[in-house]
């Protein structure tokens, strides 16, 4: 086993588990921009310069498109006690988001190939199945546009990781592609959050909480105990 393979692969779960843990937004993207710079060197042998390159500037700037957002957003001020650019965060805790994604890794190794011939090394399919395992609860859960976003880029990269781990190194082209559509999702996520953020909430929630109903007195009231006998 490679140990710097190892501890690169150590240090994206780490970030997957960060970005889908943390409450505040500037954190999150942060981790995920970690993620996807170092996702593409977990290969052997080491991916081309031209399409690392491709990989490191697409997800460089698919995260700063979100960076811009959440900059946008804690710019607004904040509330005490509350980061200034929040999101949902886990609901479960880093610790068993931790457990989640080393579980996943277990399972990533045990079914490498399945029994077939691989042309990537074992520990990008440990990665990308323990990165997979993070990126679900955000999907599924997720309540405001970055949270969701979170999961999307996880999975992307998860089946990056995953797709090394069967065949090998890609090549500089699909390294282009992968970084394409990175970007994209990056400048789509952005621009929902500001859609989002336009709505009058302030916040980037999917669904903006309605404005909290008036109660209503009843229309009867309870008869005076005084009152009640005979005059």
């Amino acid at each position: 086993m490679n140990p710097i393979l190892a501890g690169v692969g150590l240090v994206v779960v780490a970030a997957a588990v960060v970005a889908v843990s943390a409450r505040d937004a500037r954190i999150a993207v942060l981790a995920v921009a970690l993620v996807l710079i170092l996702s593409p060197m977990v290969a052997d042998p080491f991916p081309q310069p031209v399409g690392l390159a491709a990989r490191l500037v697409g997800g460089i700037l698919a995260t700063y498109l979100l960076w811009m957002a959440v900059r946008d957003r804690a710019s607004a001020g904040s509330i005490a006690g509350r980061p200034l650019a929040p999101t949902g965060g886990s609901r479960i805790g880093w610790p068993a988001e931790l457990l989640v994604a080393a579980a996943a890794g277990l399972v990533g190794i045990a079914s490498h190939g399945l029994g077939a011939p691989t042309g990537g090394p074992a520990l990008a399919s440990a990665a990308g199945f323990a990165v997979a395992a993070l990126a679900v609860t955000p999907m599924l859960t997720g309540g405001d546009v970055l949270r969701v976003g979170i999961g999307l880029f996880l999975l992307i990269d998860a089946a990056l990781l995953v797709r090394v781990g069967l065949d090998g190194t890609p090549l500089p082209l699909e390294h282009l592609v992968a970084s394409g559509v990175i970007v994209v999702l990056g400048g789509a996520l952005a621009a929902l959050a500001a859609a989002a953020r336009s709505d009058g909430a302030g916040g980037m929630d999917l669904v903006p909480d309605p404005e909290p109903r008036r109660r209503r007195e009843p229309d009867a009231h309870p008869m005076d105990p005084l009152s009640s006998g005979p005059d």
